[in-house]
């Protein structure tokens, strides 16, 4: 049997280890949200899990979860480690009877119960662990969190002496109604690291966390980077490598390209937001051409843009609008289009949401969004340990767009492909790619550290082109979706 947490050794009078078991209420029916609510995904995995993961490391080591009627999907969706499970016959008696059920579902050596909401995906360890280890007291048998934000009281302790007082409750505000009404049974333990603990109630509230953990992902990936630079960014980034984005407008072997051409309809425009060279709004605009439609090029790299100009004019393409400007431009108007389309961008957006509120606002057919399982820059993960002795923060992609769109309720496609992994024409070529991404000077320690590591990584191939070693294909997504004003919206 998995070990029960513990209070400590001095935590009972009588010397004895106190044993906690977790109670988790996973019952309600999530009206608010739609319904589906603990299997909603948030980075990757249930909200439920994340609860359940939480316990895990916090070392609560005993669970019982008490379901309601969509028990069946939770219990096959689960990565279940040992956990007790009950189904409440009536969860629409609301929160306090799944209470209950709980607390007459525990092993009879039970000290204490944990009573955990199966809706707060980020339950910090902290709590947890401070409640479960506060000292015993006979007098106040009720222990809560306070957080620095002064919201919530969860996770609750309930020890023994306040099991008949947790019968008493009634309706759905589960344990809340009898804590304001005992203030003298309770002990508050202050948390000082920990501003809240959120519960997710609307899809509002979902979307609100996964762009948070977005944000957060693309500040932690720009910390690295400023820790470890040795060059500065300069005023345009990709200036120095625009070659790199130079595409042939006519090429027909880009299965990813193909499947852009398959959505153009006659008299479309599109927007291309973060155009580059063009490496899709030119292709697109010679489909368009002979019905008199448009790509509108946007891009805050001038670099960029100065090589799509030149592709434009050396392939006669004259119905590429472009516009130096990052995105949301400040005045939206000008940009209406039928088709929105992001390809490789958004990886880096740190504001997520306004980014694709913008983008869907002007669409008025559909969005698209082309995007690797990981960044296109990974490529230059392998090479972070043995330069900067660090794996390297990986930015939100692919997936986590998926899950943002879901939660924002819109219907994503997916069209899945593989694209080549990247070679280059010589290994001088390949380290000023990869130099780039490692932000290392020329000469310096750390350079000198990324050329040796380079040679047991580097290998070319039969057509004598460079790159690195266990290059295999990169997954591509091709996500499409209805813009607001078309789309289903589940409430929030």
């Amino acid at each position: 049997m998995p070990a029960k947490a513990t209070l400590g050794n001095d935590a009972w009078e009588d010397g004895r280890v106190a044993a906690v078991v977790a109670v988790v209420l996973a019952a309600g029916a999530a009206s608010r949200f739609g319904g589906g609510k603990l299997l909603a995904s948030l980075e990757g995995r249930p909200i439920l899990q994340h609860v359940l993961d939480r316990l895990a490391e916090a070392g609560v080591g005993e669970v019982v979860v008490v379901l309601g009627d969509d028990a069946g999907e939770i219990e096959r969706a689960i990565d279940w480690r040992a956990e007790s499970r009950v189904v409440n016959p009536d969860p629409g008696r609301g929160l306090s009877s799944s209470v209950r059920l709980g607390i007459e579902a525990l092993p009879p050596t039970t000290d204490a119960a944990l009573i955990v909401l199966g809706d707060q995906p980020l339950v910090p360890l902290e709590a947890i662990r401070a409640v479960v280890s506060a000292p015993a007291d006979a007098a106040r048998p009720i222990v809560v969190p306070v957080y620095r934000g002064d919201a919530g009281r969860n996770p609750v302790r309930l020890e023994r002496a306040a099991f008949a007082l947790a019968a008493e409750a009634s309706g759905d505000r589960g344990l809340g109604p009898l804590i304001a009404a005992h203030p003298e049974l309770v002990r508050e333990v202050r948390l000082v690291g920990e501003a809240a603990n959120p519960d997710v109630d609307t899809r509002a509230e979902l979307v609100a966390l996964l762009e948070s953990a977005w944000a957060e992902r693309v500040r932690a990936n720009v910390a690295q980077v400023d820790r470890h630079r040795e060059v500065p960014d300069g005023p345009d980034f990709y200036a120095p490598v625009t070659s790199l984005f130079r595409a042939d407008p006519t090429r027909i072997d880009e299965p990813a390209l193909a499947s852009l051409l398959a959505l153009v309809e006659p008299g479309d425009t599109w927007l291309d937001i973060g155009a580059g060279a063009g490496r899709y709004a030119l292709p697109i605009a010679r489909a368009l051409a002979p019905s008199a439609g448009e790509v509108i090029a946007l891009d805050p790299s001038g670099g960029m843009l100065a090589g799509l100009r030149e592709i434009a004019s050396e392939y006669d393409i004259d119905n590429a609008r472009i516009v130096e400007a990052r995105w949301p431009p400040d005045d939206l108007g000008p940009f209406s289009a039928d088709v929105a389309l992001i390809a490789h961008v958004g990886y880096d957006i740190e504001a997520i949401g306004p980014f694709i509120e913008a983008m869907e606002s002007i669409a008025r057919r559909l969005c698209v969004a082309v995007l690797m399982e990981r960044q296109p820059s990974s490529i230059a993960d392998a090479c972070w340990p043995p330069v900067h002795g660090e794996s390297r923060v990986a930015l939100p992609a692919l997936p986590e767009l998926v899950e943002l769109l879901r939660a924002r309720g819109r219907d994503p496609s997916i069209e899945r492909l593989e694209r080549e992994p990247r070679r280059f024409d010589s290994r001088d070529e390949l380290e000023g790619f990869l130099r780039r991404q490692l932000w290392t000077q020329p000469g310096s320690p750390a350079d000198g550290r990324f050329r040796a590591a380079l040679d047991d990584l580097i290998e070319t191939d039969s057509d004598g082109r460079v790159g690195l070693v266990g290059q295999r294909p990169l997954p591509v997504g091709i996500v499409t979706w209805a813009p607001r004003a078309r789309d289903k919206r589940v409430p929030a």
